[in-house]
């Protein structure tokens, strides 16, 4: 801690932030930024510097978070000159026990994107953001940690009570806000009793190597098509899920420092109905368990020298409260839902902006009280309908077809109203006009929760095999190419609530189209089995249009096809259909006419939270 700090610890501070992480270091400069007059101290117990390459969760954005990191923070110009430009999400589901990567199926963009997001180099962002926050008037208190708060329980300051991480006597610090950005040890929760289940059963085992890994390493030159497909040797830039049954294993790759080496992250999460946590709970089990389901993966990184190794038991929580007047939890002490599609940091944009937004209250004038309420109210659907994404999905990894289907699906809801609700700071709005929005985020959460089902017992009955080939998603041009690059067209509130509507239109034709696709392929006996299981009496059936063109052939049957049918064979290729399917019409009509078996959980909860 630098020696100024140490004269300002009896001092009172407007916030007081416990932690030092990414969580806690970009809020405070999101405050100093839309907050100047506030007087901030972050207490975090690991001192300058962090080495490279740091073993910490959180390595991976996505749109949400690198629009809070680019804009919102002000680091576009730093991550992409000190950071890799990703090149989105990479998937080759399936198992690779017995494929070879070339033979496998792979989904993923076919070139960078224009809207960023970023692979990060999480010592070098937070040393960085230490030292910024420091110049902008932040008290860093390196080398502390804080080992209780008295919450004060009418207007008066908290106690936050800290102690040198090195035997140093304890202090308090006065605090008007508190915020828990401590992490998993999550001293609020705990102290509090707010910690609740999520729902979702998973695990994961990291560690990192020094170097590239290349996945383009893992097929022979001789394979030219599968080499064609990246004449740019950019694949390696994304994050790479190898996947099975209940499993992905990822690399994600970490630029070099200045003169410094590349590293590559490396990872497996295994969902508890598929795999035990004790496959891998130490490093030697986790290349063990890497050997026996990605065995190609396993030659190319099992003589790579781990610089750490880190293992999470059921890392899904959630909490019963994260945003209030007067505390709040942020990043990992607050909820976390999973690493698949990389949600951590956009839950920090989240529950960063929503606590600013309450502290500006508080410290300018205006209703705190309420404020708090709805964006706890919003926080806890987002992440509920989040973690809804991961719940079901693990037999979705080792289904190729349904597998793209997911990733068509989870892309349109996500770019349509998450990303929108914040890029367009739908949260800033005042109650009255915030209410039309909460209403569409209710919408889309009743269908994302029917989506995610229908996936899983999809997935469940499919037999698909792996297929070479690529399936570009987002297609260019597409529907869903469309949606990304609409994140950063400038809209009003007006504008971008009629495009929320828009979209939630096709959004029920997407669903419809899934629904048809998955029938299609499994067959009369397994298709009536997968309405049973999804109550599809409750869905919106495929027009008759639809049904009467798949019987036309030729270029007359493509102009018969909706744009959103059209999209998605486009993206996701012709639907397979089952010999026993035809005629769809027959097969679509036994299907939605019953008999329904619902699933109540799943019905209680549509409706209950919001898609991100």
């Amino acid at each position: 801690m630098p020696d100024h700090a140490a004269e300002q610890l009896d001092q009172r501070f407007d916030v007081v932030i416990g932690g030092g992480g990414l969580a806690g270091l970009t809020l405070a400069r999101q405050l100093r930024r839309e907050l100047p007059e506030a007087r901030v101290a972050v207490v975090e117990r690991q001192r300058r510097p962090l080495p490279a390459a740091a073993h910490k969760v959180g390595e991976s954005s996505v749109e949400i978070s690198a629009h809070y990191f680019g804009e919102v923070l002000g680091l576009g110009a730093y991550l992409r000159s000190q950071h890799y430009v990703k090149n989105g999400l990479r998937f080759f589901p399936g198992g690779g026990r017995t494929h070879a990567l070339q033979d496998r199926t792979e989904i993923g963009p076919p070139q960078l994107s224009k809207v960023p997001s970023f692979q990060l180099d999480r010592g070098r962002l937070e040393n960085d953001l230490r030292g910024w926050n420091e110049a902008d008037g932040v008290v860093m208190l390196e080398g502390y940690v804080v080992k209780d708060v008295d919450l004060a329980e009418d207007e008066g300051d908290h106690s936050v009570h800290i102690a040198a991480v090195d035997g140093g006597a304890t202090r308090t610090l006065r605090a008007g806000y508190f915020v828990d950005a401590a992490g998993r040890r999550a001293l609020l929760r705990g102290k509090l009793g707010l910690k609740e289940p999520s729902g979702h059963l998973a695990n994961a085992a990291w560690w990192r190597v020094k170097g590239v890994v290349d996945l383009a390493d893992l097929v022979p030159a001789s394979e030219e098509a599968w080499h064609r497909r990246d004449p740019d040797h950019i694949r390696w830039f994304s994050t790479v899920h190898f996947m099975g049954p209940g499993y992905w294993l990822w690399y994600i790759p970490l630029a070099p420092g200045d003169g410094g080496e590349a590293h590559t992250s490396l990872g497996i999460v295994v969902h508890d109905e598929f795999h035990p946590f004790d496959t891998i709970r130490t490093f030697e089990r986790a290349l063990a368990w890497v050997e026996r389901h990605e065995p190609r993966c396993f030659a190319q990184i099992k003589d790579l020298p781990a610089e750490d190794f880190l293992c999470l038991r059921h890392y899904s929580h959630g909490s019963r409260r994260c945003i209030t007047p007067r505390w709040s939890l942020v990043g990992d002490a607050g909820v976390f839902a999973d690493p698949f599609y990389s949600p951590g940091s956009d839950f920090i944009a989240l529950a960063n902006t929503f606590t600013t937004a309450v502290i500006t209250a508080r410290l300018r004038g205006g209703d705190a009280v309420a404020l708090a309420d709805r964006h706890e109210r919003m926080y806890r659907q987002f992440f509920d309908a989040t973690t809804e994404t991961y719940r079901k999905a693990g037999p979705v990894y080792g289904s190729p077809r349904a597998m793209a289907a997911k990733v068509y699906w989870d892309d349109f809801q996500y770019w349509s109203f998450p990303c929108q609700y914040f890029f367009r700071r739908i949260h800033a709005l005042p109650d009255g006009e915030h209410a039309r929005f909460e209403a569409v985020a209710r919408r889309f959460a009743a269908l994302h929760f029917r989506a995610q089902k229908l996936l899983c017992e999809w997935a469940r009955r499919a037999t698909d095999e792996p297929r070479g080939g690529h399936i570009a998603l987002p297609t260019v041009p597409s529907i869903l190419a469309s949606l990304h690059l609409d994140l950063e067209k400038d809209m009003s509130v007006d504008e971008t609530h009629a495009f929320m509507l828009d979209k939630l239109e096709l959004a029920e034709e997407v669903l419809a189209e899934l629904a048809l696709r998955a029938l299609a392929a499994l067959g009369p006996t397994l298709g009536a089995e997968l309405a049973a299981a999804v109550d599809l009496t409750r869905w919106t059936r495929p027009s008759r249009e639809r049904l009467a063109a798949q019987e036309v052939v030729g270029s007359k049957r493509r102009r018969m096809l909706s744009p959103v049918a059209r999209d998605m064979e486009r993206c996701l290729g012709r639907m397979d259909i089952h010999p026993e399917a035809l005629p769809l019409a027959d097969l679509v009509d036994r299907s939605f006419a019953g008999p329904a078996v619902a699933a109540p959980r799943d019905a209680e909860r549509e409706g209950a939270a919001a898609p991100a």
